[in-house]
């Protein structure tokens, strides 16, 4: 689960994923990503909760089980 807490280079570096949620909101990796979650709402005006949301969805996508 990833936290507000969380850099958002690390958040990038362990789920790829998550790079389409940052490109919506006009984020990217420019500084390192050396800034927590949080910081980088606050800083740039975003919902954090909403993000979060979103970055926490983009993670959670179920496997497909095997067809038989």
């Amino acid at each position: 689960m990833i936290e507000p807490t969380m850099k958002v280079g690390d958040i990038a570096r362990i789920w790829p994923e998550t790079m389409k949620v940052f490109a919506r909101y006009g984020l990217d990796l420019c500084c390192g990503g050396v800034h927590p979650l949080s910081y980088a709402a606050q800083k740039h005006g975003f919902n954090l909760e909403k993000m979060l949301q979103e970055l926490n969805a983009a993670v959670d996508v179920p496997s497909v089980a095997p067809q038989r």
